[in-house]
């Protein structure tokens, strides 16, 4: 009898260690989350800049505070471009990403049926109209959180400008005139990064060539070309007079060591996008920097390259716990004070309502961009293949040498290897 009831004892007694132990099981790290009830979803990243990553793991820690049945993964890779296309061709797509809502391949994949309809959701509201507006679908619909603008620009050294009487530019020939000023005080009046070409060329046509992208799109349509045109002609022995006041190793320079020089001191000048602003006060918060459009021969004919950016979509294809795990830290990333963070940490001018962008000393550009004289990516009107290849043409115009007139053959020929019919 006595055996009995001990041997009742024992079994209660492992029960209840059981029963313990598959409770610790369920119970999250949080304490107060099951496992089960936990959503992993992958964030696939776009932006390789080390101060966008840092912003974005600052939010993503902050939302997981609050929503702790929620895990987000951000992964973010080389070429991201070439990977996010892939994994869309092998039907792999992640459940969150950024992309670019204004390009050409943004508008196949919503096309596709890959990608969420986002119209209905409140927080669009939450989205400078006005940008909002640059990214919607052919069929009028939203189908990605814009969440910044960025644009590119020439960053110049406030100090060195003051110590050395130069003036801001505002056209072609003053900024060639700084250039000159700073080489004859032993400094380096531009630092370029050629190894890195795609965006100086993007930002050097749109500058030195209105209406050039428009006139590569007329090639790709077999409508026209570009040999012989006296503005491209302009444009490409503008772009290799650059060269004359560069950094003597640019051809080995990528963007973050361009970014990092000038952060240093290393250089007057940089031509740089936005994104490029949090990796220079990451590497020098004490560097007083200001910021103007890269300038044609006049301030009328001066136009900025800019667009949106930072945009966040949702896989169509996403199970739906998945959808809404996004949706939740979409709701999340556009309250304005976490977009307010964002944009402080990245140094990306937020495009969410009631955010500010927080460098004086930047806020010429923007107010230069804001009334207008603006240029999209080209990859908004032109196929991104093309434009990728155009930036290995353009390397090699540079590296070898070649003439300009042959440049222009080479982009003609360019043009139309990678267009599609």
């Amino acid at each position: 009898m006595r055996r009995s009831v001990k041997l009742s004892v024992t079994a209660m007694l492992l029960m209840s260690i059981i029963l313990t132990a598959c409770g610790k099981e369920n119970v999250a790290e949080n304490g107060n989350s099951s496992k089960s009830d936990v959503v992993k979803i992958e964030f696939f990243q776009q932006q390789g800049e080390e101060a966008i990553q840092n912003a974005y793991h600052e939010i993503i820690s902050d939302f997981t505070k609050e929503n702790p049945n929620i895990v987000i993964n951000m992964n973010t890779v080389p070429d991201p471009v070439k990977v996010l296309t892939s994994r869309f061709a092998t039907n792999d797509i992640p459940p969150l990403f950024t992309d670019f809502p204004t390009q050409l391949q943004f508008k196949e994949k919503v096309k596709n049926g890959y990608i969420e309809n986002l119209s209905d959701q409140p927080f669009i509201k939450d989205v400078n109209e006005k940008y909002l507006d640059m990214t919607a679908a052919d069929d009028g619909g939203y189908y990605s959180l814009p969440y910044a603008r960025n644009y590119m620009a020439v960053y110049y050294n406030i100090d060195l400008f003051e110590q050395n009487n130069a003036k801001i530019p505002t056209t072609y020939a003053e900024f060639i005139e700084a250039c000159k000023l700073f080489q004859s005080k032993g400094i380096t009046p531009l630092y370029l990064p050629l190894k890195d070409v795609g965006h100086i060329f993007q930002a050097t046509n749109i500058a030195f060539a209105p209406g050039g992208v428009e006139e590569m799109v007329k090639v790709a349509k077999g409508e026209g070309q570009v040999e012989g045109n006296p503005v491209f002609l302009e444009f490409a022995k503008k772009l290799k007079e650059l060269t004359q006041y560069a950094n003597k190793d640019a051809f080995g320079v990528s963007a973050q060591m361009m970014q990092e020089a000038f952060a240093n001191g290393q250089a007057a000048m940089i031509i740089s996008g936005s994104y490029g602003r949090g990796n220079i006060k990451l590497a020098n918060p004490n560097l007083k920097f200001g910021a103007f459009p890269l300038p044609n021969d006049t301030a009328d004919t001066t136009t900025a390259l800019s667009g949106v950016n930072a945009s966040l979509s949702i896989s169509a294809k996403a199970k739906p716990e998945e959808k809404e795990a996004a949706l939740t830290f979409l709701k999340y990333i556009a309250r304005p004070e976490v977009a307010q963070k964002w944009s402080d940490l990245s140094g990306e001018p937020s495009i969410i309502n009631g955010t500010t962008y927080g460098d004086q000393y930047l806020q010429p550009i923007l107010d230069f961009i804001d009334k207008g004289r603006v240029h999209d990516w080209m990859s908004s009107t032109l196929q991104s293949a093309i434009v990728t290849e155009l930036y290995s043409t353009t390397q090699g115009y540079l590296i070898n040498n070649e003439t300009p007139e042959q440049y222009l053959k080479n982009i003609d020929e360019t043009i139309k290897l990678n267009a599609v019919k």
